[in-house]
């Protein structure tokens, strides 16, 4: 399996890097030790919409050690979700901590829009190029 799509656009912010590249899906990674806020993710929509013009696009999550959400982040994430370009979700997860929290976000909060949680890339992959 090649992950060598090349880089489209990019946006780099203190809380991390959006990446929009050629296989049609945009790549979030949350940088080492980010609190996810209520700016952070207003910062970060304002990046999802730039760098894919308000089209819906799916997009891979993934967080460095150390990133935290606010409970006002985590109840604000479904309340904002009409107002993102997230066509599909996927989040990565690399430990239990990350996979128990992707995984309460879905069983409580019940997005409208595909979301999916991984513990590897090139499956996460592959069901994003299902939603394209």
């Amino acid at each position: 399996m090649s992950f060598n799509s090349t880089e489209l656009k990019q946006i780099v912010l203190p809380e991390g890097i959006v990446t929009l590249k050629t296989d049609g899906i945009v790549y979030v990674k949350y940088a080492v030790d980010t609190t996810v806020d209520l700016d952070v993710q207003a910062r970060m929509l304002d990046a999802f919409n730039e760098i894919t013009e308000k089209n819906y696009s799916p997009f891979l999550f993934e967080a460095e050690d150390g990133v935290t959400v606010t409970k006002e982040a985590r109840d604000n994430a479904i309340v904002m979700e009409e107002s993102t370009p997230c066509k599909a979700t996927a989040v990565l997860v690399q430990n239990i901590a990350y996979a128990m929290i992707a995984n309460f976000y879905v069983k409580f909060n019940k997005p409208k829009r595909p979301f999916k949680v991984f513990n590897k890339k090139n499956e996460a992959i592959e069901w994003l190029k299902l939603h394209l």
